[in-house]
């Protein structure tokens, strides 16, 4: 397909990983030839791929976070594949409570509204850096300034009374 290389380089663009970047240019190509009676030819056919393909960037970037919230235990380090890492916790409410929190801050982040969740997701969960958070969002860094502010200011507003980070 001639849109293919397009398409991964704006993948690359926002995604770290060349494997889950051609993972969402793969999905993006399947959801396009599944849903191909719905593109009307109101836009370019790219254009119409490329919005598909913003939305597969999400998702595949909150899989990855699922992943690694999975594949850590409540105090990020590192679960052990055989199982023996129970043996970390030195309390089970503690561990208990850890988690209720790591949820609870997660549905939190998942009421953002749309490019202001993105914002706070791919700087403070992701790690990216201003920069990358403004490359991937396409926006200035005042912009992007002004959604963290946001973001982090509802995520207050809606974190329990009590709970606040420790």
């Amino acid at each position: 397909m001639q849109y293919r290389p397009k398409l991964v380089r704006f993948a690359r663009s926002r995604l770290v990983n060349a494997a889950h970047a051609e993972d969402a240019v793969q999905e993006t190509l399947l959801a396009a030839i599944e849903n191909i009676g719905t593109f009307t030819g109101g836009s370019s056919l790219y254009s119409w791929l490329t919005g598909i393909l913003k939305h597969k960037i999400v998702d595949c970037v909150r899989r990855s976070v699922r992943d690694q919230w999975h594949e850590m235990d409540n105090d990020g380090t590192p679960l052990e594949s055989d199982g023996s890492h129970f043996s970390s916790y030195d309390d089970p409410e503690k561990a208990l409570e850890r988690r209720r929190r790591l949820e609870e801050l997660e549905r939190c982040i998942c009421q953002l509204p749309g490019r202001t969740g993105e914002a706070f997701f791919l700087r403070a969960v992701m790690g990216l850096n201003t920069v990358e958070t403004c490359r991937a969002l396409a926006v200035s860094k005042s912009n992007c300034a002004v959604m963290l502010h946001r973001a982090r200011s509802r995520i207050r507003k809606s974190y329990p009374a009590g709970w606040t980070a420790q």
